[in-house]
């Protein structure tokens, strides 16, 4: 099908070309200067013409400016050369205009994908420029745009390919090389895939990390806002674009760094936080998180509800669940009841339901603050409940060998750092299942000198002049058994160089 170009609002459109074409008319529009946008129109016959709203079209290696737009130096009026085509990619964000050519004929509509190199039709269009910047920044700057390449082109017959793996690098300030992490949430022979971890000591960046995270995939950033530029024009790079369409950031810390849109920004970017920090700049009291639950659980649909009657038996040990989720307003007293650790995991729960859509990402950043161990492994059971109803996913910041212990080890990232230069490494053994002490010991590299029981026992075997059972004595005799083993053996170590 030829293509003919056109000033603005279709100005210049030619009169006697053969039919059916389509018509494209350049728009000033820019995408933080990469000039895309086009208005499509097409021509069946002289008094028959569709209008197709509006899509991007790109040009390989396209750079900003608006001497690279697509087309620039064919006149209005002037037929597109074959050559141009070639090399160009398409993607519309708006579904209006993949509805449009939905009330085609099935053929036309694919004629018209395939002259435009629509990427959502087309695999190896997409293959060949999700990667490029301009691909990033501009075709999928809108949330619906990456949710349109995944699914638009299914309704002309295209096979849909969903990106469930990237690569994520990161650089910190002061690091001499960016944290490197290629994320993969295929589920493989029904491996338990769709949490991942970030671990390792403080000081390591894993915080900074998170809330890097959470710009790329949400694109906000109120830096880049203020700056007029996209959050993905920085030195932090994600290839390809995975398809994963919301972000919520969760954090129990006082410290975290996510950043806090407004409501309107929240929808804009379909980006939600959920933390401890109030909006007015102080920490939630225990009546905050209550009213926030109470608030929340109002407005969740009725099928978000049947899922929370579900799962929430994980958290809490409630008789009668219906009602105390159906009836927030005359269970009161259930609710005051809570501790705060469970009002803080409720909170966060009943947060993520109420935000999490089809392949949205979680970013958890240390959810063992304020919890103790059955309420975590509770929350972390209810959290994967959820995501695999929601097809969606998890990446979990920690320094708990409890959260490790539930991922197999192709889902745990380690992050050591020697001096400057950072360094993000999987797990040698596997980690799903593995004994607490093992996980500590690899994952926070754990040895004889680190400052834990160990060291104790070290020097309380030497203030006993080295008596085993003068040690023994001082804990009844009731020692747990990994550390009588190590008592013991400091006493074999004795014996042996005598």
């Amino acid at each position: 099908m030829d293509i003919y170009i056109c000033s603005r609002f279709f100005v210049g459109a030619p009169s006697d070309a053969p039919y059916p074409h389509l018509l494209l008319a350049r728009d000033g529009w820019n995408d933080y200067s990469y000039y895309t946008l086009f208005g499509v129109r097409l021509r069946l016959s002289g008094n028959i013409q569709v209008e197709l709203n509006q899509i991007k079209i790109m040009k390989g290696g396209q750079a900003e400016g608006l001497e690279n737009r697509p087309f620039q130096e064919v006149q209005p009026g002037a037929l597109v050369p074959r050559a141009l085509l070639e090399s160009i990619c398409s993607l519309s964000s708006s579904k209006k205009y993949y509805d449009g050519l939905a009330r085609l004929d099935m053929e036309m509509a694919r004629d018209v994908l395939k002259t435009l190199s629509d990427a959502s039709f087309l695999l190896d269009v997409k293959l060949r420029f999700q990667e490029q910047p301009c691909f990033q920044i501009s075709l999928l700057r809108e949330p619906e745009a990456r949710e349109l390449l995944d699914d638009a082109g299914i309704r002309f017959g295209a096979e849909q390919q969903l990106i469930n793996a990237f690569t994520a690098k990161v650089l910190l300030e002061g690091a001499s090389a960016p944290h490197e992490f290629h994320f993969d949430f295929y589920s493989k022979l029904g491996a338990p895939r769709r949490m991942q971890s970030i671990v390792g000591l403080n000081g390591v960046g894993k915080t900074q990390v998170m809330a890097r995270l959470a710009m790329l995939m949400s694109r906000f950033s109120k830096q880049a806002l203020k700056a007029k530029r996209s959050a993905l024009q920085g030195d932090d790079v994600i290839n390809p674009v995975p398809s994963i369409y919301g972000v919520v950031a969760v954090s129990f810390s006082a410290f975290d760094e996510f950043e806090r849109p407004t409501q309107l920004q929240g929808e804009k970017f379909k980006y939600s936080y959920c933390g401890l920090q109030h909006h007015r700049g102080r920490l939630k009291s225990k009546e905050d998180l209550l009213e926030e639950i109470q608030t929340t659980l109002a407005s969740l649909s009725d099928e978000k509800r049947d899922l929370l009657k579900k799962v929430l038996g994980n958290l809490v040990r409630i008789d009668d669940l219906d009602t105390f989720i159906d009836e927030p307003e005359n269970n009161k007293n259930l609710y005051e009841r809570l501790s705060a650790g469970q009002r803080l995991a409720l909170n966060c729960v009943f947060h993520i339901l109420s935000k999490i859509d089809r392949r949205t990402l979680i970013l958890f950043d240390e959810p063992e603050l304020h919890l103790h161990p059955q309420l975590l492994t509770g929350l972390l059971n209810t959290l994967s409940e959820i995501l695999e109803s929601q097809d969606s996913f998890a990446i979990i910041a920690t320094h708990s060998p409890l959260v490790i212990q539930q991922l197999p080890m192709e889902c745990v990232h380690v992050i050591r750092r020697d001096r400057m230069t950072p360094m993000v490494l999987k797990p040698t053994f596997q980690t799903f299942g593995e004994s607490l002490s093992e996980l500590t010991k690899f994952v926070f590299s754990s040895t004889e000198a680190d400052r834990d029981y160990r060291s104790v026992l070290d020097r309380m075997y030497s203030e006993a002049n080295q008596d085993v059972e003068a040690v023994r004595a001082i804990f009844s005799n009731q020692l747990s058994l990994s550390a009588d083993i190590y008592l013991e053996s400091l006493g074999e170590g004795k014996a042996s160089l005598q």
